[in-house]
């Protein structure tokens, strides 16, 4: 199943590494046009071990009009660099700051990743995708719609060609903020019920959970209430989290601030949580058709400077110490240097009873014979008084079934970015 042609021509569809959670590309051509749905890395632990390479896109003569991305994870954008320097880039605005906030990091430490940054800054290649802004690609037409998921702007995408109507989820859940308007996007945009009804043929959907013993899924609401309630009972609190999971880190600043604390985090998270705002901003002004030259700056929220062994700023430092003890802080962990600086800080403030809380999926820290574990952060949040407050990016397998009822597509539903894809999925 690494490569299936699904449809007749003129549209023709393939799919490459759709049976593993991660590095799943679609491709859709026509007689004339040829456009590739992400291109990303394979994750540790997937069936696939090689990285996928592609005659036309990342090899030999180009062969691809255009390639457009869901999101920013890795899984999905992961080998941008690898494509070739003919074919134009479509993502979201959040999706090129996530990226180069990352690169930019990355580059102050080895050179290689400066291409990375080269290709994002490049206008001429990289374009902005803006929500229910189509794109005209030859004969195919893409029309990107925000969906939720725990990458901030993730993108669904409407494909329409001569003869077929393809609906692309991407990553999506219902559980989010934005989770409630997904059905009244499909419903209204998609398949137009309240002018003319407009049929999709085929559904292309993640099934990540398909497979996974979830159970009962938290809310980003339910989240956000449990973690004031942890806020008001701790005065020190760590969060180990990702650092472009910005809704997560939204909850969490905000339950910090309603309980007076300040919060603390590295250079790099303040600048991706600073990119989520501008990204807000951005698309207000967009959506208004207005100008935006706003400055913003979070209130509360600082470089976290406790972390340092050698410190020039020593006065900035006490002061950051004395708001500790008197107010409390939450302070934001992330990336390879987690588990030490977790570690060295809950010894540092032993005797104000610091909580953990663990704020990615669990895999990382308890399957111990996999790829994906994390031994160090493993052991770190094991020596802690640590509590899991998480909840997945992707939809419980009831919803999934939910969504392909709901669009109930003509011809097949194709479950991709699981354990168990399927090209053709059984009827509803």
């Amino acid at each position: 199943m690494n490569e299936k042609e699904c449809t007749p021509m003129p549209t023709n569809i393939k799919f490459l590494h759709a049976d593993q959670i991660g590095g799943c590309v679609t491709v859709i051509s026509t007689d004339t046009t040829k456009i590739c749905i992400d291109f990303g890395e394979n994750l540790p632990g997937s069936k696939h071990k090689e990285a996928l390479e592609v005659e036309g896109l990342t090899s030999g003569e180009q062969q691809y009009d255009a390639v457009f991305f869901t999101h920013y994870h890795g899984d999905h954008i992961g080998r941008f660099n690898k494509i070739l320097p003919g074919i134009p880039l479509y993502m979201s605005q959040m999706c090129r700051y996530a990226l180069l906030n990352i690169y930019h990091a990355l580059a102050k430490h080895d050179a290689q990743y400066k291409k990375q940054i080269e290709i994002l800054e490049d206008k001429t290649r990289n374009h902005v995708l803006w929500p229910r802004q189509t794109v005209q690609v030859g004969d195919i037409k893409v029309t990107p719609y925000t969906i939720d998921h725990s990458a901030e702007a993730a993108m669904m995408f409407l494909i329409e060609t001569p003869d077929k109507r393809i609906l692309h989820m991407g990553d999506f859940r219902s559980h989010g903020f934005m989770g409630n308007k997904l059905k009244k996007l499909l419903l209204h945009y998609v398949l137009g019920l309240q002018l003319r009804y407009k049929p999709v043929d085929i559904l292309i959907t993640e099934g990540t959970n398909m497979t996974r013993e979830e159970g009962e899924l938290l809310t980003e609401d339910e989240l956000l209430t449990q973690a004031c309630a942890l806020m008001r009972e701790y005065k020190l609190v760590f969060c180990i989290c990702s650092s472009t999971n910005f809704i997560r880190l939204r909850n969490f600043y905000r339950a910090a601030r309603r309980a007076y604390k300040i919060v603390l985090a590295s250079r790099y998270m303040l600048e991706q949580v600073q990119s989520y705002y501008q990204y807000k901003l951005d698309l207000y002004a967009y959506l208004n058709d207005s100008k935006q030259d706003r400055q913003l700056r979070l209130p509360g929220m600082y470089s976290l400077l406790l972390d340092k062994e050698a410190l020039q700023d020593k006065l900035a430092y006490m002061l950051q110490e004395k708001k500790l003890r008197e107010r409390g802080v939450l302070i934001f962990l992330s990336g390879t240097q987690a588990a030490e600086k977790l570690q060295r800080l809950v010894a540092q403030y032993s005797d104000l009873q610091p909580l953990v809380i663990y704020s990615q999926w669990s895999g990382y820290i308890k399957d111990k014979k996999a790829e994906y574990y994390n031994a160090e952060l493993a052991e770190a949040c094991a020596a802690c008084n640590t509590v899991q407050l998480h909840t997945s990016g992707h939809a419980s397998k009831e919803v999934v079934e939910e969504i392909i009822r709901l669009v109930n597509p003509r011809e097949y539903v194709a479950i991709i970015h699981s354990e168990q894809a399927e090209i053709r999925y059984r009827q509803y």
